[in-house]
């Protein structure tokens, strides 16, 4: 699976957008606790920091250089896997999706209440739902591509 995400930096903010599947924050817990998605966080270290990760989440900034290398990584370690974004309040999340509907990777799921809630839901922090250090988060990032 090809992907460069100097794709995200080098394709217009004028992208079509595309029909992605939106779950809502409890829908992707349980999906995660099921083994049926991996759900990536692609805000920055310091919103991580405020707010903690989605347990179960892995930590992947868009706003890195490597994000693209480091998501095509993961990808190609977990060719069979469900993929899911979140983001604050979803408009990362479906920029992003949108970004990798356009270049042949479909099937990514738009949390997009996000972590902290948007007209859609409350999101994952009001809803009181577990948490983790952006640490432990990353390293769940380190251990996937490692298998």
């Amino acid at each position: 699976m090809k992907l460069a995400l100097a794709i995200v930096a080098s394709v217009s903010a004028q992208a079509a957008v595309a029909e992605t599947a939106i779950l809502s924050a409890p829908a992707a817990y349980e999906a995660m606790q099921t083994g049926d998605l991996i759900l990536i966080d692609i805000r920055t270290p310091e919103e991580w920091a405020e707010t903690g990760v989605a347990r179960g989440a892995l930590a992947l900034t868009m706003h890195s250089r490597d994000f693209g290398a480091k998501l095509t990584a993961l990808f190609a370690a977990q060719p069979n896997a469900n993929f899911g974004l979140i983001c604050a309040t979803g408009g990362r999340t479906s920029y992003v999706t949108s970004v990798l509907e356009k270049n042949g990777i479909t099937g990514v799921v738009d949390v997009s209440e996000g972590m902290l809630g948007n007209s859609l839901g409350a999101g994952w922090v009001a809803r009181d739902m577990p948490v983790v250090t952006a640490g432990v988060a990353i390293g769940v990032y380190e251990q996937m591509i490692a298998e």
